[in-house]
């Protein structure tokens, strides 16, 4: 039922709140005319009423005084007397037309007063108001709660919640959405999404009780919390996962009532619900912050994303389809100018699925079945989505009113960076607004609080998430410049054929389309201004006026959009739809799939009902698909509730015709409805607007929804459709729903460089000309038109909603001026209308609330009687003479005859508002009695129990206690003893430790006097030795002492005969010696000087010989490095395998901890098995003692006839408890003996763990001692190679050294002699004179230094000898 509130009732405006005495005659609660005594004054807060007002729909009075008359109904002159009461804040939050007088009067001024006549009201009575006692207006979040349900009511309780910021009133199974003109960020946060997912999905409930029908006795579940849209997506998504059906949220309204935004709220809510569940926002935190432990869901495909990619992408969507489908209109900003109808998939959670319980008494009736209630729900996750777009408003591309604006994409790209643009075409950088006619000159620039700019970027970004970018991004602006670059050319009669043709002008613009579209001139300029005609099996070609060339060239334009925005729902369908929707996947279901892939929600965000002061062919689209919409809502709601009471044979007095609309559904869509005649009129050759009206007319004269009035022009009807008449203006209808491109722009368009618009239109032309060879023109062409087209698709779309458990958000805008908290009173009313919440709240007067089954009914209610009724009857007799006798006097006379507060059906009993509450409290003290006898003997048991337990455990506590005290007296005799024993041990110890330190100390003394003689001796033969050791020393080194001095003595002899002869050839005079005996010296002085320089050429030779082994020492060292090299080389290979191995060796070891982590769960595991087995037990004794409570309720009521067999019975319980209580112990023991069996294989299991554990701790310890070993070794090689090459380095350059100076003697020598044998042969060859003799040996003895041996001045002497002798030099290969 989409109504059903616990205080209405079936006749009168008013159902006030029933009490327990007087719920049946408090009805005639409302000011009539008919009451008996008219001066019998009401109370205070029923002087409170609403009346009607042509302004203000209804406004708020009290009742000052009444006529005389009014207390008879047959008077039509009957009056009361009002004060209007207006609220304290009317000014502010009521809307005020320009008419209105009642913002500027005051609260004492007399206009406030107002007789009213009753015969203006529904049997003669004024509405109440719902206020307290102080006459406030009582505000209610569910309608259904109102004391006083009336249109005006409903009004002031929408109209007070909008004030407050309160947007959402719940009305039955509706959400009711006032638009708030404004975003309030707490009524959105996470935190109120992850409250309503708590409240109504996730909530755990210990206790799954079947649902009954016994469910059925309460009025309603009031819910405690403010209704939201969460509330519905809550109730979907709970509907999809227990029952796995399709769900549908239908969001209508008109423009600008916010439909789009609450379809992306809802949309965004269902995309993330999942992430609220208790076990997954702890771990999805944890998962995005350190992207190592994350969930995530992904599909077998590729292509598929996982849950974070799918809600990101669901979510960016929107941003799409408000640029290329939303634009400015004069009632909203950002208004959807086409319908959408979006599927989200659910897939179940495979992997630790989390099973919650949703308690139904709290949450209240959310899933429409009654026997899911208190179900498990799964955890079901969005796996992707599918879009679907119904009738685009392609005429805005080419046309708008002044206050408008055309689509939000053409406006986004102008704003976007000069750089974008610029890649598109030449010259498109520079381009503004004023430079494309389909665009125009708008001052707005803003839309929701962001630039076009911003919205552009936005835009760009949900394309790239859709992998649209680069060259497809490209090719798809490319093609919307197309459609503005469409809008500038411009069309002149053609001058050359008396302006019959026409011409394409602006060759600027027409330049720029060729280079957009790369088609050239002619071919643009034939298709653009002439036709293909073919007549008879002729062609001809028709030149076109510049009007119709206009149209073609519009028509193109519109076409071109309108595929682009078909190519932009493929890609994205492309991109979410899960891998079991789409059409080209190869994947093989199987049956874990299909439980996997739960179902949809659909979100179908629709064009509201429309009227303007000129409707065009959009309008009658738009409000037909509203038409269907609404007969699905009435047979959603309505129907099915008038069917059910006339299956149990009740008269309800409500027509459903005047919320049925079936007939203006067959004067549309009819076999000779409106469509039908139009597409006839779009097939005739000169079929037109006027004679399309006239037919509809002629046809549909007799019709009550085909208005035709007197003062309509040729091309003017009317249609009552279900929210008002509307009048329609088809002065273009026939053109509007043709809309067919000719063959010629059509195969012009596939020519295009474009890729987009040529692979579109390419299968255009192909689908065009199969249609053409398939079937006859006639039914071709109307199967082409749009109404033929949008018919289809509706069909589709109601056949898709039927299919579902359809849910009704209705959207209303509660002023024209979108002011936030500000009501229009008579918008609003024509809203609540148009969305059938007054026709709800109608049908809430006529209908049960509450039905049961009569068994039901007996069962609970024959404890009232007071007579007897015969047992043996059939329910539905002893529940009729049940409910006579108990509603004896309840009658009520309403509009001319008796009711009762119940009637009786064919199944079921059906109550009117308040009298099951009545029985119910009835039948409360007669329960209470009942149930406290048996609580008393319950607690007599209980408490009995509890004793013998008290007792047993007393006396177990003494003997523990006894236990106790004994075992602490003997460990404290214990405990002294070893103190005792101690003391002694201890004093033992001493006694023993003093005489082990005398015998180490004798012991010391004894070895110190012994070792004194041995060391004397030592030390006297010690320094004998060194004694004898110096004297040998002395011995050896006098020897070599006296052959060094006579070496000396004789090199100083040589050295002194040196001198000596030198003194001799230096001195001019040679008294003692003759030149002979000077020749003699000098020939012996040479022989000692060969003797000299041979020992040096030996030395020479000798040191020669040690550079070579020092070099081969070198060489060997050089190898022995290499070989160290190679050695640390190895070795850092060796130690990078034994650190493979340590890391092998740890990777094991963390294995080892993970199983041993895997153990601790699965111990954990068996733990929660047996917490599960004890809280089973738990509840099997909850279950018995129910058992036993309804026994014992039985035997009580049998205990006034059978008193001895109650006693018997009552023996028999105790044995059947004993009993139970016994297998339930021996339950308990085989569950213990099970967990200590458990226990123990953990326990081995764990052990077994630890050894292994512990071998791998003494092998990586193995491993770490080796590579500290071979480490140290590392160094001791690294230092002793350094140590080596240091001492190495060192003995070459000490070997360099002396080798040098080596070398350097040798030199000196050899040039000494080299000098000696030239002079001598040049004494001997050269014969010179004295004086020059002379002369050289002045220069030489200039040159001669202190111990040189200067030879060459004896030769000089001797020059005058016949030849000079001839020396041999021993030892000296020169």
């Amino acid at each position: 039922m989409p109504f059903e509130s616990p205080s209405s009732s079936s006749g009168g405006v008013n159902t006030p709140l029933s009490t327990k005495n007087d719920h049946i005659s408090e009805n005639t609660s409302t000011f009539s005319a008919t009451n008996n005594d008219s001066k019998q004054s009401l109370p205070e807060h029923r002087k409170y009423v609403f009346v009607h007002d042509k302004v203000y729909s209804w406004l708020p009075a009290k009742i000052i005084s009444k006529s005389d008359s009014s207390s008879s109904r047959s008077h039509d002159d009957a009056t009361v007397t009002v004060r209007l009461v207006l609220p304290s804040d009317w000014k502010e939050v009521t809307h005020h037309p320009p008419e209105s007088t009642l913002a500027r009067l005051s609260s004492n001024n007399d206009s406030l007063m107002r007789t009213i006549n009753l015969k203006d009201y529904s049997d003669f009575h004024l509405p109440f108001q719902n206020v307290d006692v102080n006459g406030i207006m009582d505000e209610q979040a569910d309608i259904a709660n109102l004391k006083y349900l009336h249109e005006a009511s409903v009004l002031y309780n929408l109209r007070e919640r909008h004030k407050r910021g309160l947007p959402y009133t719940r009305v039955g199974a509706i959400i009711v959405a006032m638009n708030p003109f404004q975003w309030s960020a707490d009524s959105y946060s996470s935190e109120k999404q992850i409250f309503y997912a708590n409240e109504l999905i996730w909530k755990e409930n210990s206790t799954v009780n079947r649902r009954s029908s016994l469910m059925q006795l309460k009025d309603s579940n009031r819910i405690s919390y403010e209704p939201h849209i969460y509330e519905t997506s809550s109730h979907a998504y709970c509907g999809l996962a227990l029952e796995k059906k399709d769900q549908a949220i239908m969001v209508s309204g008109e423009s600008g009532a916010g439909k789009t935004e609450a379809v992306k709220i809802i949309m965004k809510y269902l995309a993330t619900v999942q992430t609220a569940h208790p076990s997954f926002s702890h771990s999805l935190k944890k998962g995005l912050e350190t992207k190592s432990d994350e969930k995530k869901i992904s599909t077998k495909n590729d292509d598929d994303c996982d849950g974070l990619e799918v809600v990101s992408k669901v979510l960016q969507s929107n941003p799409i389809f408000e640029a290329f489908g939303n634009a400015k209109s004069e009632r909203n900003d950002n208004s959807s100018r086409f319908g959408r109808l979006t599927k989200l998939h659910f897939t179940k959670v495979q992997k630790g699925d989390v099973e919650l319980v949703i308690n139904e008494e709290e949450s209240g009736p959310i899933y429409g079945s009654d026997d899911t209630k208190n179900s498990i729900v799964p955890v079901c996750s969005l796996s992707g989505s599918s879009f679907e777009i119904f009738l685009l408003e392609k005429a805005r591309v080419v046309a708008h009113s002044k206050s408008e604006r055309t689509f939000h994409i053409f406006y986004q790209l102008l704003a976007a960076p000069s750089a974008f643009k610029k890649n598109l075409f030449e010259g498109f950088d520079n381009a503004t607004r004023d430079s494309f006619r389909y665009v125009g000159d708008v001052d707005t620039d803003t839309i929701e609080g962001m630039t076009d700019a911003e919205h552009f970027e936005q835009t760009k970004s949900a394309l790239e998430t859709f992998g649209i970018i680069g060259e497809e991004l490209h090719s798809l602006m490319k093609a919307v410049c197309i459609v503005l670059q469409l809008g500038n050319l411009t069309f002149e009669p053609d001058p050359s054929i008396d302006g019959e043709g026409a011409l394409l002008v602006a060759d600027d613009e027409l330049e720029k389309l060729i280079s957009l579209m790369g088609i050239g001139n002619e071919e643009i300029q034939n298709a653009m201004t002439t036709r293909l005609v073919k007549a008879r099996g002729e062609e001809f070609v028709a030149r076109l006026t510049p009007a119709q060339s206009r149209d073609s060239c519009d028509a193109l334009a519109k076409e071109i959009y309108s595929q682009v925005v078909n190519v932009l729902v493929r890609k994205m369908n492309k991109r979410m739809q899960p891998s079991h929707l789409r059409e080209d996947t190869d994947q093989v279901k199987d049956e874990k799939s299909d439980e996997k892939n739960i179902g949809s929600i659909s979100l179908l965000d629709l064009f509201g009902f429309e009227t303007f002061e000129k409707n065009s062919f959009e309008q009658l689209c738009i409000n037909y698909a509203n038409e269907h919409l609404q007969n699905r809502y009435v047979l959603d709601n309505f129907q099915s509730v008038k069917d059910e009471y006339e299956l149990e044979g009740i008269d309800i007095d409500f027509d459903c015709s005047t919320i049925n609309n079936s007939e203006i559904l067959n004067l549309v869509e009819g076999r000779m409805g409106l469509i039908s005649i139009m597409n006839e009129e779009c097939t005739r050759p000169r079929g037109n607007s006027t004679s399309f009206v006239y037919k509809a007319k002629m046809i549909h004269k007799d019709s009550d929804y085909l208005v035709s009035k007197k003062l309509h022009r040729p091309w003017e009807f009317g249609v009552r459709h279900f929210a008002g008449v509307v009048t329609y203006d088809a002065t273009d209808f026939v053109e509007r729903n043709t809309d067919q491109l000719p063959l010629d722009l059509l195969e012009c368009a596939t020519k295009c460089t474009n890729s987009l618009v040529s692979t579109q239109f390419d299968a255009l032309l192909v689908e065009r000309q199969c249609l053409m060879k398939n079937t006859r023109r006639k039914q071709g062409a109307m199967s082409t038109t749009i109404c033929s087209k949008f018919r289809k698709r509706l069909a589709g779309l109601i056949e898709h909603i039927s299919a579902t458990k359809t849910r009704y958000v209705r959207c209303i805008k509660p002023n024209e001026n979108r002011k936030p908290r500000v009501t229009d009173h008579m918008v609003t009313m024509r809203q609540l209308g148009s969305a059938g919440i007054v026709t709800a709240i109608n049908m809430s007067k006529n209908i049960f609330p509450n039905q049961l089954p009569y068994d039901v009914v007996w069962d609970r209610f024959h404890c009232l009687s007071q007579t007897d009724i015969d047992t043996q009857l059939e329910y539905k007799e002893k529940t009729t003479l049940l409910l006579a006798e108990l509603f004896k006097n309840s009658e009520r006379f309403v509009k001319g005859q008796y009711t009762t507060p119940y009637v009786c059906g064919k199944n079921k009993v059906f109550f009117r508002s308040g009298a099951l509450t009545k029985l119910e409290l009835d039948r409360l003290p007669i329960r209470s009695d009942h149930m406290s006898n048996l609580s008393n003997s319950v607690k007599t048991v209980v408490h009995r129990r509890k004793f013998l337990v008290m007792k047993r455990a007393v006396i177990k506590l003494q003997a523990v206690y006894r236990f106790h005290v004994a075992q602490r007296d003997y460990k404290e005799k214990v405990k002294a003893s070893a103190i005792v024993y101690c003391w002694m041990k201890r004093l033992l110890m001493r006694t023993k430790r003093r005489k082990l330190r005398e015998n180490k100390a004798s012991i010391k003394i004894q070895s110190t006097w012994r070792g004194f003689n041995p060391q004397k001796k030592f030390r006297q033969q010690k320094k004998a030795a060194a004694m004898v050791q110096r004297t040998l020393k002395k011995r050896r080194d006098r020897q070599h002492f006296h052959c060094a001095f006579a070496e000396v003595v004789e090199a100083a002899r040589k050295q002194k005969q040196m001198k000596s002869l030198l003194h001799k050839l230096s001195s001019r005079e040679y008294p003692n010696t003759s030149k002979d005996e000077l020749l003699v010296e000098c020939q012996l002085m040479i022989s000692y000087l060969g003797e000299q320089l041979h020992l040096q050429r030996a030395k020479t030779s000798d040191v020669q010989t040690g550079m070579a082994n020092t070099k081969r020492t070198v060489e060997s060292l050089q190898s022995h490095n290499d070989a160290l090299e190679a050695e640390k080389k190895a070795s850092k290979i060796t130690s990078s395998q034994q650190t493979k191995k340590i890391l092998a060796l740890e990777e094991h070891i963390k294995g080892q901890e993970v199983s041993l982590l895997d153990l601790k769960k699965s111990n954990n595991h068996l733990q929660q098995k047996q917490t599960m087995a004890d809280e089973n037990h738990k509840n099997e004794c909850i279950e018995m003692r129910e058992l036993l409570v309804s026994q014992k309720e039985e035997f009580k009521a049998e205990l006034i006839k059978e008193r001895e067999k109650h006693a018997a019975e009552v023996i028999q319980l105790q044995s059947s408890m004993r009993l139970a209580k016994e297998e339930s112990e021996k339950g308990i023991s085989d569950l213990q003996r099970a967990l200590e069996e458990a226990e123990e294989l953990h326990e081995e299991d764990f052990n077994k763990m630890l050894l292994v554990i512990e071998e791998g701790k003494v092998k990586e310890e193995e491993l770490e001692l080796t590579n500290e070993s071979l480490t140290t070794e590392k160094k001791d090689l690294q230092s002793e190679l350094q140590s080596s090459k240091k001492a190495e380095s060192d003995e070459v350059v000490a070997f360099s050294g002396e080798l040098e100076k080596l070398r350097g003697d040798v030199k000196a020598k050899e040039g000494t002699i080299d000098s000696l044998q030239l002079q001598i042969q040049s004494l001997q060859e050269d014969k010179i004179s004295v004086a020059d003799r002379e002369l050289a040996i002045e220069k030489q003895d200039e040159k001669i230094c202190c111990g040189s041996w200067n030879i060459p001045h004896f030769f000089r002497r001797c020059s005058g000898l016949s030849a000079s002798p001839k020396f041999t030099w021993v030892g000296s290969s020169t």
